[in-house]
């Protein structure tokens, strides 16, 4: 279900005359939600890199018969390649639906490797995939893990919900005449200029948006927050003091808290002067 930004951003497109999105620029919408899902997975996979410290991170996403990497931070992931589900923790982790764990030693040293299933409705869409040769992955770490996953999960569902809606408008528009979306790829592809200006959607103009990020790790946060949800839960993380909102609110001077008293004292050794001057 669109929030009602998208559905206002939604209506005040083109339309085909009866009030409902061109295919077309659906298609650019559409386009828009890849590439979101995208970077989405890869804002994740670099979170779940640095949570735990490993070498390498990678998020595999099934698509028809295959894992394919669509994200992956640090070693040994390259997106675009297939995921290897014939070895473990792989085997264990699509068997058993739940974070498998394997260590081993190679010439070079050891090596532990641990894969998280990525689930909607309870059936395994993706893995979480992350080496690292210098400690293992406490529970603490797993536990993060399976949180990360459920967000690659989520945000699986809002894409298939946009390609659904794309679809729907396809088929109740101009199911002849509608071109399918074109593929998202992180490369750029060997087009002419001229075809390049014609597909591009047009240039914004706004400001590009600020993003706050959490003061110790550089995670994004929102506006009102100083740390994210993990640098606040330890206890070495810098705590930055909280600006006051208005000038009034700093410490008032001596003067101003004994003002009436200062006045009385000035006031009484006036009249006590004028006294004594008049005898």
């Amino acid at each position: 279900m669109a929030s009602p930004a998208h559905a206002g951003a939604i209506n005040a497109r083109p339309t085909d005359g009866e009030g409902v999105p061109s295919a077309g620029t659906f298609s650019t919408i559409l386009h828009s939600a890849h590439v979101e899902f995208l970077s989405t997975l890869q804002l994740l996979a670099e979170r779940a890199r640095f949570l735990t410290g490993a070498d390498g991170a990678g998020i595999a996403i099934r698509e028809n018969d295959a894992f394919v990497y669509r994200a992956g931070a640090g070693k040994l992931f390259e997106t675009g390649t297939r995921c290897d589900v014939s070895k473990d923790p792989l085997v264990k982790c699509l068997a058993t639906a739940n974070p498998s764990l394997v260590s081993a030693f190679m010439p070079q040293g050891q090596t532990v490797r641990v894969a998280v299933p990525i689930t909607v409705d309870g059936d395994v869409i993706g893995l979480l995939e992350l080496h690292s040769s210098i400690a293992g992955f406490p529970d603490d770490d797993l536990r993060a893990l399976s949180s990360l996953a459920e967000m690659v999960g989520t945000a699986l569902e809002h894409l298939r919900a946009a390609e659904g809606a794309h679809t729907q408008i396809v088929q109740n528009t101009h199911p002849s005449t509608a071109e399918p979306p074109a593929p998202v790829s992180w490369h750029a592809e060997g087009t002419t200029e001229g075809a390049r200006k014609l597909d591009s959607p047009p240039a914004s103009t706004s400001e590009p948006v600020r993003v706050h990020t959490c003061h110790s790790c550089g995670f994004p946060i929102s506006d009102n927050r100083q740390l994210c949800v993990e640098c606040e839960r330890k206890p070495d993380a810098p705590r930055l003091p909280n600006p006051q909102l208005l000038a009034s609110e700093s410490d008032p001077g001596f003067i101003e808290n004994h003002g009436f008293t200062i006045a009385s004292l000035l006031i009484s050794a006036l009249v006590i002067a004028i006294i004594y001057w008049l005898r």
